[in-house]
């Protein structure tokens, strides 16, 4: 794990949070007379998928001076939406410049959730820092604000910070403290999560893209209904699979490697939502070989491996 070393100041306790993968979802950015919401925290989705072990783990600096920088894995990187914590934190409670150093165990900008888990972990560490006094609602709300306001996210914060659930669904849109997060209840600790992992995505353009939410939000909208008829890990993924079809989103390669591993032996496997990856449910019985399988018919690809978690974020002993 990178640590930071030879720096001033004052630095945060280590923060925590898990990851998540979205498996489908919808697009709640207007009100039930159609008009686009202005208030970000009333901006969101809904939708379901996974959270992931592997996570994210983050410190806060105080720098002497000089301005504001973010290091994810050792690499100063532009980070919008960890900036936009920073900046919103800053205009409330007037801290000086911050060093924010990311540990990010899985692929960014891949839908793995880094980017909420990066702007939720930071919102916790510089209130550890100054000694802010957020609550975990206030913490993810900032968090939550930034992902809409920097579009990398939309419903991402909200199920990270629930502490239950690691198969979740977010069943109203919002921050955390407007938002309604459900989850089917199954021993977690008998899957893993499999994923071939082909490189990561621009997403603000299927996010900003107009045309394609009338398709996705119709679909969206069904898969939740018929998963929450049935309730079992099985039904999220076969309806995430359909989902990601109708939606337009997922590409036919990934859509033939996902209905492979169904063949396979996963209990179900569909798209990263968004992501250039596919995800796949899998018993810890036949988990190895699968791998095997899933290692020879995806090529060039990487494949990720991540026990689920039901945790939310954590403040650890030390840095």
């Amino acid at each position: 794990m990178y640590m930071a070393v030879g720096l001033a100041g004052k630095v945060s306790r280590r923060v925590y949070s898990p990851s998540a993968v979205s498996s489908f979802f919808e697009v709640c950015d207007r009100d039930n007379t159609g008009v686009k919401i202005a208030d970000p925290l009333r901006i969101g989705s809904r939708g379901g998928g996974f959270k992931l072990k592997k996570g994210t783990y983050t410190l806060a600096f105080e720098v002497p001076d000089g301005s504001d920088t973010v290091l994810i894995n050792g690499v100063q990187t532009q980070a919008r939406t960890t900036k936009r914590v920073i900046d919103n934190l800053r205009r409330i409670y007037g801290f000086g410049p911050v060093r924010i150093e990311h540990t990010v165990e899985l692929p960014v900008g891949s839908g793995f959730g880094t980017s909420g888990a990066g702007a939720l972990t930071t919102a916790i560490a510089i209130s550890d820092l100054f000694g802010l006094n957020l609550t975990l609602s206030q913490a993810a709300d900032h968090a939550h604000r930034a992902e809409v306001e920097s579009v990398t996210g939309l419903g991402t914060v909200t199920a990270l910070a629930y502490g239950g659930g690691a198969m979740g669904l977010v069943t109203e849109p919002g921050g955390f403290s407007l938002g309604r997060v459900d989850a089917i209840l199954k021993d977690y600790s008998e899957y893993v999560i499999v994923c071939a992992w082909f490189g990561p995505i621009e997403k603000s353009t299927v996010l900003l893209s107009e045309d394609k939410l009338t398709l996705v939000n119709t679909h969206g909208r069904e898969a939740m209904q018929r998963i929450m008829e049935e309730r079992t890990p099985e039904a999220l993924l076969r309806y995430s699979r359909v989902f990601a079809e109708k939606s337009g989103i997922a590409t036919p390669e990934h859509l033939k490697l996902a209905d492979a591993a169904a063949r396979r032996g996963a209990v179900g496997a569909t798209q990263n939502m968004i992501g250039n990856a596919v995800h796949c449910l899998v018993e810890k019985p036949k988990l190895d070989s699968f791998v095997t399988w899933i290692r020879g018919a995806i090529g060039g690809g990487e494949v990720i491996i991540s026990e689920l978690s039901d945790s939310g974020p954590r403040l650890l002993s030390s840095p």
